[in-house]
């Protein structure tokens, strides 16, 4: 008679060469003629043995081949650890007439007359009870065990980039991948995108990194310092600061924020305005009623301000501000990005090397015969096409690196006009924006306040009257106390210095003597 065998191993370490030596045996004490065998490598705990690829492909071989009655398999345990799951398809078979031999119990899940055994039901019920037990009591002794160890700052497992295993068990900076992994948390803080992040660590360092593997280790604590393991958090040894660690954070979320918006009428100074009476002001947009304002929570406060108006004067506040201090950090910007077109570019060259070297390749091997025609055409029709990726992708680049410069020596555009973009680059300039019943305060860096004449309504609804390419063309910061340009460039210089407030103070006093 014929038989099928299944054999499983838990993990990746384990052989299954011994498994088949005692299969075979088996199959020879019960004078089976043994066809076919399956086999799984998964974790009998984790997995129910219809999800595994090697149960389901026996159980689909049985279907088509009907005259194979029994089945072999060593333990009881290698159906599965859960009782349930083991009774289920003992249960299924015994419908079926196909018999179950298990080597370890010596017995089978029916007599010689193909009916179900008694004895052998009960067995199976305990046993399979058993090895349901002995799982979550060994399930239970791993998760102690690494939990222990864990708490000591071991139970690593040298899968963190930038670490490695020291001989105590514990997590120690590698210092090969160390410097990778803050080239990755700089570029990332500057702004750059995941896609000019790998092709500059590729060019730098010849190491490839997908975007997915930059991602997470961006998103992992581990490398400012902090381990997590379930409801522990360690502290390991930092390869950057916490501080550039959250910025590149920062700049992670700004982009996938921005990615893919749907967002409408977005409010530049959400969290941030409020009303002269100590309540907070929101933004009511009613196009077909021809509502774009800014009111006051309290409704009988009744007080508003026109909503684009207010957002060109932060734009208008901000971009006078900050122009002394951001000129630099925008030019820096631009030749980051052209770094990484040019660091992809090179990486395209590369490639094309490799695949006109392919070519040749092919073309000997086609000229001494070792490759068809056939085949030699359709070699070289996949070089070409990835040739033609590769020339279509450079020509981009080196558009857009052209277009980069022309941008570094023509006028320095501060602010985007995108809003979603513009409120995440004014979070930490714009403290907060005051409505008055006659005028505006924006503060900036929480040190100075901007103050405005509130707009008149009939003169902004004459203004909009006009066609778009003429409205506000002569527009100004309606300063009802002058800024001169000198405390600007003084509070832009000084800004973040610790000794800001200090000489900003020094410099007023200066005026007012």
């Amino acid at each position: 008679m014929k038989t099928v065998a299944y054999l499983r191993v838990s993990t990746e370490d384990q052989s299954l060469e011994r498994q088949y030596e005692d299969i075979e045996k088996f199959a020879t004490r019960k004078n089976l003629q043994l066809v076919k065998i399956f086999e799984d490598k998964v974790s009998g705990s984790k997995t129910n043995a219809d999800d595994r690829e090697g149960f389901s492909k026996l159980e689909r071989y049985l279907e088509l081949n009907e005259d194979i009655k029994h089945i072999l398999v060593l333990e009881i345990s290698r159906l599965g650890r859960k009782n349930n799951d083991i009774q289920n398809i003992v249960e299924r078979y015994n419908e079926k007439g196909i018999c179950i031999h298990f080597d370890d119990l010596s017995i089978s899940t029916l007599d010689k007359d193909g009916k179900r055994s008694a004895t052998s039901d009960i067995m199976i019920s305990v046993m399979g009870a058993m090895a349901a037990g002995e799982s979550r009591l060994l399930s239970a002794r791993v998760k102690s065990g690494k939990m222990s160890r864990a708490r000591k700052n071991q139970a690593f497992g040298s899968k963190i980039i930038g670490y490695k295993k020291a001989d105590d068990g514990t997590p120690m900076i590698d210092e090969d991948e160390a410097p990778i992994i803050r080239r990755i948390f700089e570029l990332s803080a500057d702004g750059l995108g995941m896609r000019g992040i790998s092709a500059i660590i590729e060019s730098e360092f010849n190491r490839r990194m997908h975007m997915s593997t930059l991602g997470g280790i961006i998103r992992n604590t581990f490398h400012k310092g902090e381990r997590k393991y379930n409801d522990l958090i360690l502290p390991v040894e930092p390869i950057v600061s916490m501080e550039i660690w959250q910025k590149a954070n920062d700049s992670m979320d700004s982009r996938n924020k921005f990615g893919s918006r749907t967002k409408v009428n977005t409010n530049i100074v959400e969290g941030r305005i409020k009303c002269h009476c100590g309540e907070p002001m929101y933004q009511k947009v009613v196009p077909s009623g021809r509502m774009d304002s800014f009111v006051c929570k309290d409704l009988s406060c009744k007080n508003s301000v026109n909503r684009p108006w207010l957002f060109r004067m932060v734009k208008k506040v901000v971009e006078r501000h900050a122009k002394k201090s951001r000129d630099a950090k925008y030019r820096k910007d631009i030749g980051l990005k052209m770094s990484s077109h040019q660091a992809q570019i090179n990486l395209n060259n590369r490639e094309e090397e490799k695949l006109n070297a392919r070519k040749w390749k092919f073309q000997d091997a086609w000229g001494d015969g070792d490759l068809s025609d056939d085949d030699y055409k359709y070699q070289l029709q996949v070089i070409k096409q990835n040739l033609l990726k590769i020339n279509v992708d450079n020509i981009q680049l080196n558009e857009d690196i052209n277009l980069l410069g022309n941008d570094l020596n023509s006028e320095i555009k501060h602010f985007s006009d995108d809003l979603e973009l513009f409120k995440n680059e004014i979070k930490d300039i714009v403290k907060y924006v005051e409505i008055d019943k006659d005028s505006v305060i924006i503060n900036v860096f929480g040190r100075w306040g901007y103050d405005l004449f509130k707009p008149n309504s009939v003169k902004l609804g004459w203004e909009a009257r006009k066609p778009e390419s003429e409205r506000y063309l002569n527009e100004k910061l309606p300063l009802r106390h002058p800024i001169e340009d000198e405390v600007i460039e003084i509070m832009a210089d000084t800004y973040g210095d610790e000794n800001y407030d200090d000489k900003l103070d020094d410099y007023m006093n200066e005026l007012d003597n």
